[in-house]
């Protein structure tokens, strides 16, 4: 398939609007690929760290964050008509970066902080209850399941290894079935990379929090690592 060169939208009247495809992002690219409409999206992004959260039932989301200072700040659900869960981090920023989590906050069981700098896992198993005005009259009920600033609520953090570990194994399980080394995986051309990752974080039950690129990312890390230490 030739390269794209511009994304154009028209409307039911006619008129149209046009974008350079070069300025287009990469998960647009990377939907505009599942539809058949672009060439296979061929990017592998590198990040300082990566958010790994794992839910009871085993669902896990990856998410990238490009900082040199990761840790979790707080983390709690806010009950009202639907659950929401609020996830801060800090990053050595002024403020810290806040994330949403939709798919049954209660049930996120922990988090795993990983980067070049090692890895910090964060439990999630217990909670706090506090309260804002009356809940049957319109308030909200918050389940605090981790906060850095105050010890009246949980702080369970310990050293992320044993998490990354399960992740490394069962990835290495992966490569010794299809008889693929990390290191000669990791030496593929870029398109070809992704196409692997993609079959690579199936296998491991991992999906994007944000874009798909950083489950990309974080599957070279683990590569990466796994070829360290074959060496």
């Amino acid at each position: 398939m030739s390269q794209p060169l511009r994304l154009v939208v028209e409307y039911d009247d006619g008129s149209t609007r046009k974008v350079d495809y070069a300025d287009v992002d990469g998960e647009t690219r990377f939907r505009l690929a599942q539809l058949g409409l672009t060439p296979a999206a061929a990017h592998v992004p590198t990040s300082s760290h990566y958010l790994v959260m794992r839910w009871r039932d085993g669902w896990q989301e990856v998410v990238a964050i490009d900082k040199e200072s990761v840790e979790l700040l707080r983390y709690y659900v806010i009950e009202r008509i639907e659950d929401r869960g609020r996830l801060s981090l800090e990053t050595g920023d002024e403020y810290p970066q806040l994330f949403i989590i939709e798919r049954t906050p209660r049930d996120l069981t922990d988090i795993t902080i990983v980067g070049s700098d090692g890895a910090k896992s964060y439990s999630l198993d217990q909670s706090v209850d506090r309260w804002e005005g009356i809940f049957e009259a319109g308030g909200k009920r918050e389940h605090v399941k981790f906060d850095k600033t105050s010890e009246k609520y949980p702080q369970k953090v310990s050293d992320g290894s044993p998490a990354v570990r399960l992740i490394l194994d069962a990835l290495n399980k992966q490569l010794q079935e299809t008889g693929i080394s990390a290191e000669s995986l990791l030496a593929r051309d870029e398109a070809s990379r992704v196409a692997d990752y993609k079959a690579l974080a199936a296998g491991l039950n991992l999906r994007a929090s944000r874009h798909q690129e950083d489950v990309y990312g974080f599957v070279e890390a683990m590569l990466t690592t796994l070829a360290g230490e074959a060496r």
